[in-house]
């Protein structure tokens, strides 16, 4: 079966026309509109698992506008013959993404909201071309400056209220209001500081819709964070949040495992169903466990037209779509020993217990370790290792793409901070053998970057010594099993059928140093590290035992390999 697969396609109407390879996902419709109606929901789910294009069909299917039976025909919300009679095409929609919302500081910001709010004008310009006596000269004149984009903050952030208002007088009938990429304002503006003058123009802006408004139907908003500050604007704290914590609506966004098996099915790739869970499968949502669209699709399609390269093997689409990924992981760097403990388990595969709190307002991220342990989970960088709710939770790395995407941002974090020309003389001599010069650009390397760290173990020598190698584009196997245990780290250049294998101890005192180097070595030859890398076709199997107390380390290497 040819599968015609679009993943860049977030508008549902135009994925639809263009015969696009589709989940079906629409019993959300019936879900919300039947089973759990509020007058105003969040989905909150990470970047690039479908939450746009989920909007843009909610917006088809109620769009008063629109005739949409052609692009449902088939999906399961066309089996709900009263659903489709009575809120198919029978609403005004006041449609809006804040995607593009963004800028370098709050006048920009601010000209960019102005821009968007002048293009859903310039989509509803009827309502003033049209003759329509019920809307007065002033209501008219404050449309024409928001189409103009002469209207001030105020008015600009009345905007859809008005809108609601117009529509409401035109159609005799109440208004939906969907809002996508809510927070992508003040994810931008994070750090900045005119921060707080972004969120409380967004939060002013959805206090017109979300509080008492007779013109409103529903209110529709989709973001990354539930990060609006209810407890302050009573206009805002009626939103009914479904997170990645909440069992309502799990898998609605998002590939289930099913949904995967049946892709790789119809794609004729059913044999590469491992390869696909073991990057980028992990997540769980509320009780089900979930996939990312946007790196399953893309995935597939690579197979299918023969841009995948099997000796690279699977790539990490998600990496580059996040504008959040930077602050909020090198967040973790420089935090407290416990802080960072916790992260460098993460990254070698360990399960690590967290305080969870649903609503961490962007600001607030770096406050503490919950609230990053909690914004990590929202975005999607960290998961549920369980399918329970509760407020102590297992949370851990979910696949393989993620482990690079974090490995990836330490190489960026710390190649700011330290001279290059240590990592390469670093580098250069292990693969050379001079132990001597590896243990000076070892020890000149610590000493540029622990003092970003309060306390020293083992964890915080492992993250950085992993971080150096992935940036440097290097295939790195942490804590893998291998010969008759885990060795710590294996470097690996598949080019070259070279690699480096490398034990690492901390002491807690210099004078353990010697003995501990002595039994990271025996380590290596007793577990055969070595074994395995052999059977794979490694020709040259360089070993090493590295010993760090504090910001010094010497490093020996294990002779007759």
């Amino acid at each position: 079966m040819k599968i015609n697969i679009r993943a860049s396609y977030d508008s549902f109407r135009e994925l639809r026309e263009n015969n696009s390879y589709y989940i079906d996902k629409t019993d959300l419709i019936e879900e919300f509109l039947i089973d759990k109606f509020d007058k105003a929901v969040l989905f909150a789910r990470p970047r690039r698992f479908g939450k746009t294009l989920t909007m843009t069909m909610l917006r088809d299917f109620l769009d008063i506008r629109q005739e949409s039976r052609d692009i449902f025909c088939g999906l399961k919300v066309m089996d709900n013959a009263v659903l489709v009679e009575n809120y198919m095409n029978k609403y005004p929609v006041v449609f809006i993404s804040l995607k593009e919302v963004f800028g370098e500081n709050f006048k920009s910001i601010f000209s960019s909201l102005r821009i968007a709010v002048s293009n859903l004008c310039e989509e509803n310009r009827f309502l003033v071309e049209e003759n329509n006596t019920n809307i007065s000269e002033t209501i008219k004149s404050l449309f024409a400056n928001l189409w103009n984009r002469r209207a001030e903050q105020p008015d600009t952030e009345q905007a859809l209220g008005l809108l609601c208002q117009m529509l409401r007088s035109y159609y005799k009938q109440k208004v939906f209001v969907i809002i996508d990429e809510y927070d992508v304002p003040m994810a931008k503006a994070l750090g900045s500081p005119e921060y707080d003058k972004v969120r409380d123009m967004i939060e002013h802006m959805l206090s017109y819709v979300c509080k008492t408004n007779e013109n409103v139907k529903g209110v529709i908003l989709s973001g990354c964070l539930y990060t609006v500050k209810n407890s302050t604007y009573t206009g805002v704290n009626n939103i009914i949040p479904y997170t990645v914590l909440s069992p309502n609506f799990a898998s609605s966004i998002g590939f289930t495992d099913d949904n995967v098996k049946k892709l790789l099915e119809d794609a004729r790739l059913s044999d590469r169903y491992d390869t696909v869970s073991e990057w980028y499968d992990g997540y769980i949502f509320g009780r089900e466990k979930m996939y990312c669209p946007w790196d399953v699709l893309l995935y597939v399609r690579s197979v299918l037209d023969g841009s995948y390269s099997e000796i690279m093997g699977p790539e990490s689409y998600w990496v580059n779509t996040s504008y959040t990924t930077q602050n909020l992981i090198h967040g973790f760097l420089g935090k407290t020993s416990e802080v960072n403990e916790k992260f460098e388990k993460l990254l070698a595969g360990e399960t690590v217990k967290c305080f969870v709190n649903e609503h961490v307002p962007y600001h607030l991220i770096h406050e503490n370790g919950d609230n990053l342990w909690s914004a990590l989970l929202e975005t999607g960088y960290l998961s549920k290792a369980t399918e329970e709710r509760m407020k102590v939770m297992p949370l851990r790395i979910p696949n393989k793409e993620i482990k690079e995407v974090f490995r990836q941002e330490v190489w960026n974090y710390f190649n700011t901070k330290i001279n290059n020309e240590f990592v390469n003389n670093l580098i250069d001599s292990l693969w050379a053998e001079s132990t001597e010069s590896a243990k000076a650009s070892m020890n000149q390397i610590l000493e540029a970057t622990l003092s970003f760290y309060h306390e020293y173990h083992e964890y915080s020598y492992h993250l950085i010594l992993d971080g150096f190698f992935t940036g440097l584009g290097y295939m790195v196997d942490s804590e893998r099993e291998s010969g008759y245990g885990r060795t710590d780290l294996i470097i690996r250049d598949t080019a070259r059928k070279s690699c480096l294998i490398l034990e690492l101890k901390h002491v807690k005192e210099e004078a353990e140093m010697e003995n501990a180097l002595k039994e990271a070595k025996s380590q290596i030859v007793r577990n055969k590290y070595e074994s395995r890398l052999e059977y794979e076709g490694y020709t040259t199997r360089l070993q090493y035992g590295m010993v760090f107390w504090g910001k010094k380390c010497i490093i020996g290497k294990v002779t007759g390999n």
